[in-house]
């Protein structure tokens, strides 16, 4: 099965992005393939260059350990990007710059889609 996840939110301030590892996780371990597409707030994720504090969790970090386990995709709106002044430069490994046309096609070919937003 292929499973949308969408987030909307700032990494630090909601737990979405929690949420959509934690079902990521679970749906990969049932042998499903997961894609995360990252609109507005939720971009800055991929920011590589974010230092959570010791007793933080590392979202960045997180999604790129689940990229390298395979099945799982990470796309980011490259509009959201443009407007918070993240440069491709600045992204995790394997994550993808995208669009809303590769939103409508993940809506068109995923089994399920799951909303997050707050």
């Amino acid at each position: 099965m292929k499973i949308g996840i969408q987030v909307m939110v700032p990494p630090y301030t909601y737990e979405d992005l929690d949420t959509a590892i934690k079902i990521a996780e679970a749906a990969m371990e049932k042998g499903h393939e997961v894609t995360l597409f990252l609109f507005a707030d939720s971009v800055i994720c991929t920011n590589k260059n974010i230092k959570p504090i010791r007793i933080d969790r590392n979202i960045p970090q997180k999604l790129v350990e689940l990229m390298q386990k395979g099945n799982f995709e990470v796309h980011i709106c490259g509009i959201c990007m443009d407007y918070r002044g993240i440069t491709t430069d600045m992204i995790i490994d394997g994550s993808k710059p995208s669009g809303l046309p590769e939103l409508a096609n993940l809506f068109a070919t995923c089994d399920r889609f799951i909303n997050l937003m707050a």
